[in-house]
């Protein structure tokens, strides 16, 4: 978990990082194997930085030092090997089925391990506090962040609680200007970009509802209205992408996470509620046999 973890918090950030920043991490991606055998300085001179953007970079990445980084780094050579980067490629005209298979499991794999090695326990604790004393959740995502916002409406709901969700602007924004203040809403965007969640946020912030957001990892626009931040790993997919497979993959992990954290915290009312849930329904399919 901690390999991929490196590389990870390395990719995701490097959008984020500053020019000299970007170099150092850069060269960390194109030579790990000569980083382990550096020193600070010797890092920096051959990144034509500075060892000082090397601690600061480190510091970013929450990396506790550079021993710690090279001592990582060398775990993950000596544990996947050279594997080909391309592995995590989306398809290739008329490419192998078996192939396919080997993409996606990777990318599945690799999504999902990043995504519960850096989602931050605080965040989920703050999160868990806050849906237990909200009256009611609203949810929104448009595209693929819909079907998350969903999921996390289904699950909430079979413990008792009022969930709404919300695909378009023009139903949601109504219900923040009358939503009751104890209301909370989470917004669903993987960039963090979406124009009209972005607006939806800015609404919220106006109503003075509390905002929890879950995005991919990094600083994004949504962050800037949120007062809760979940965040999962930068998904493996290239810009050609032709669907949101990884992303969606990291997404629903975060939200089960959440979901089996709340439960253990509300343990013996969330049981109860459960089986009440379970039990209406089998009771409901009876009535077809």
């Amino acid at each position: 978990m901690i390999l991929l973890s490196v590389k990870g918090k390395i990719l995701n950030a490097l959008p984020y990082l500053s020019k000299s920043k970007q170099k150092v991490a850069t060269y960390i991606l194109k030579n790990p194997e000569t980083v382990t055998k550096q020193s600070v300085a010797q890092l920096a001179a051959a990144a034509k930085s500075s060892p000082a953007t090397v601690i600061r970079l480190l510091k970013d990445l929450e990396i506790a030092s550079f021993t710690l980084l090279k001592i990582n780094l060398a775990a993950e050579q000596n544990t996947v090997g050279d594997k080909d980067e391309k592995i995590y490629a989306d398809i290739a005209a008329t490419e192998d089925f078996d192939s396919i298979k080997q993409k996606l499991l990777a990318n599945a794999q690799r999504s999902l391990l990043e995504t519960t090695d850096q989602i931050d326990q605080k965040a989920i604790s703050k999160l868990t506090q806050a849906i237990g004393q909200a009256s009611q959740i609203i949810l929104f995502g448009v595209g693929a962040s819909a079907l998350v916002a969903e999921n996390i409406a289904q699950k909430w709901s079979r413990l008792g609680y009022v969930t709404i969700v919300e695909t378009d602007l023009n139903s949601l924004l109504p219900k923040l200007i009358n939503t009751a203040a104890d209301s909370l809403i989470w917004l669903v965007s993987n960039s963090g970009e979406t124009p009209e969640i972005l607006v939806a946020a800015q609404h919220a912030r106006s109503c003075k509802l509390a905002i929890a957001s879950l995005t991919r990892f990094g600083k994004n626009s949504l962050t800037n209205y949120a007062d809760i931040i979940i965040q999962t790993a930068q998904p493996p997919e290239s810009s050609r992408r032709i669907a949101a497979t990884s992303s969606l993959l990291a997404q629903f992990m975060a939200v089960d996470l959440i979901f089996y954290y709340f439960v253990s915290q509300h343990f013996d009312c969330s049981v109860k509620a459960l089986q009440d849930s379970k039990r209406i329904l089998q009771d409901y399919q009876l009535t077809f046999k």
